[in-house]
């Protein structure tokens, strides 16, 4: 089934039956391959035992354990396992295959997550925690690593390799071994005590801790002292990390760290709730769903979500639009004052045209000139903020995924708009596709931009005309690539309307077709004042 070093082969096929496809993650003890069930005929996920531990009984009973407790458990947000299977000696866990990053990988890309994005993650692995719970299972393993999320949001619980059921004293350890990670043990477990449920919640809370600030919050110079740490103090007060923490949602994450499991939460379900408790008492919206993804994530009708540093009042189509018949322009928006107080100075200026006509016939001197590309707009009335945000294609027919435009505003990184996918990594005849965010009036603004792929490249413009075609846009007043980070950030040195982010190049996508594999997107555009 392999080279001489006994590493498997693409195209392999063990058991007679999972054909390996490629490799999809790896593992201190195992690793993860892509895999084909040809008697099925479905995808799925093979979690291959390292050909040094194959010697290792008690791994290999870890193995076959993981698939006992797993297999018993049926939830939407815990990793189905189908089959365990030996193929010349090695051990392999046949899982159900989930397209979606580790929590672990979104954190090392992103470092922090939104309290919106982090209550979801949360509450999905409290109904997963729930469900092992009432099975008598404990997963005692609860970290990033073992959390994945898929592209359309769903939140799954994996990796019960280290599982123990509960009231049974045999977990396969010797009483000087901690099981789990360092980072993420409970008190109990660090000083040996019998485990509960409570210990997951533990664990599930310095999660959620280090999505809000970035870092768990004890660490050592080793794994003995940051298991240690937990035992001499307490955990920094979120509050004092990061501003935009509701004191609700940063009690909810304390009351699962409390040192003494008495004072934690009783079961995953009275977590989740206060979580999502908390979450509500922020004002902001909370229907997501957290177990299979609805198809529908419109926020609730008539609510503005407020991501930091704008308000969004949902799409508009900048004029000359000529798609005006899509959906997102079709979905109701709200309108701030700022822009009917300016509609009213408008129609005002307007009335006083005609009255000066009339008056004074064709007297050019009489009449006061309307305003075009090259008049100084007014000054701006207060700080920016959006107003609407619509796709620019024009070199394509006119749209590109506009249904998805709302999430570049909804305060989440997590969720973003993509381009369609293409097959060449330059959008093949295209010299891009972007959008135009429209500002609430014309005003001096700094635009940030984060995109979602690992590769990108992209122009920004801004202009108080919403031109046809890129060139009418002018000069770029920024420009960047991935291999500066993932944000482009744009400054206006004049008062504007229109900015239009316009995407030059592509990052392959698993989501994609082998034949169009390529796509780009923006997950998270804010507006502020210019410094």
């Amino acid at each position: 089934m392999s080279t001489s070093d006994n590493t498997p082969r693409p195209d392999t096929v063990i058991a007679g039956r999972y054909k390996l496809e490629r490799p999809w993650a790896h593992g201190g003890m195992a690793d993860v391959w892509k895999a084909t069930d040809l008697q099925l005929s479905r995808t799925v996920a093979v979690k291959l035992l390292k050909a040094h531990l194959i010697a290792d009984s008690t791994v290999a009973e870890r193995f076959r354990r993981e698939a006992i407790a797993a297999a018993s458990l049926n939830h939407q947000n815990i990793v189905a396992v189908y089959d365990a299977v030996e193929d010349s000696g090695r051990q392999a866990v046949v899982m159900e295959f989930v397209e979606g990053k580790s929590l672990r990988t979104l954190l090392d890309e992103r470092r922090t997550l939104t309290p919106r994005l982090t209550v979801h993650i949360g509450s999905g692995i409290c109904a997963a925690l729930d469900a092992a719970h009432a099975k008598g299972i404990i997963h005692r393993d609860v970290k990033p690593g073992n959390v994945l999320v898929t592209r359309d949001g769903r939140v799954m619980l994996t990796d019960f390799g280290i599982a123990k059921a509960l009231g049974t004293g045999d977990d396969l350890t010797s009483d000087n071994i901690m099981m789990g990670t360092a980072k993420y043990l409970s008190p109990e477990q660090v000083k040996g005590d019998e485990l509960d449920l409570r210990a997951d919640l533990y664990s599930l809370g310095l999660v959620l801790y280090e999505c809000l600030a970035g870092k768990v919050p004890f660490v050592g110079k080793n794994d003995t002292e940051t298991a240690l740490a937990r035992l001499q103090r307490d955990a920094t007060d979120l509050g004092t990390l990061r501003t935009d923490v509701s004191p609700q949602l940063s009690a909810a994450i304390h009351r699962m760290i409390e040192r003494e499991p008495t004072r934690r939460y009783s079961s995953g379900a009275e977590a989740r709730a206060a979580l999502r408790a908390a979450h509500a008492s922020d004002s902001v919206d909370d229907k997501v769903s957290h177990g299979h993804p609805s198809g529908d994530r419109t926020p609730t009708p008539g609510k503005v979500i407020r991501p930091q540093g704008h308000t969004p009042s949902g799409p508009v189509r900048p004029p000359g639009d000529r798609s005006a018949s899509s959906p997102a322009s079709r979905r109701p928006f709200r309108v701030s004052p700022i822009v009917w107080i300016g509609a009213g100075i408008a129609a005002l200026a307007v009335l006083a045209l005609v009255v000066r006509l009339v008056a004074g016939g064709d007297d050019e001197s009489s009449s006061t000139p309307l305003p075009s590309a090259t008049t100084s707009p007014p000054a701006p009335t207060g700080p920016p903020s959006i107003a609407g945000v619509t796709t620019f294609d024009p070199e394509g027919d006119g749209t590109e995924n506009d249904g998805d435009v709302r999430w570049t505003t909804d305060g989440d990184r997590g969720t973003s708009w993509t381009t369609l996918c293409y097959k060449s990594q330059t959008f093949g005849s295209k010299s891009g596709v972007g959008l135009i965010v429209q500002l609430n009036e014309a005003n001096y603004a700094r635009i940030d931009v984060d995109f979602a792929g690992s590769n990108w490249r992209a122009d920004m413009y801004a202009s108080n005309v919403v031109g046809t075609n890129v060139s009418s846009w002018g000069e770029p007043i920024a420009r960047g690539s991935s291999n500066e980070g993932a944000t482009l950030t744009g400054i206006t040195s004049n008062p504007v309307q229109y900015v239009m982010i316009y995407l030059r190049e592509a990052s392959r996508d698993t989501g994609c077709s082998d034949a169009n594999p390529y796509r780009s997107g923006i997950a998270e555009i804010g507006v502020s004042p210019a410094p």
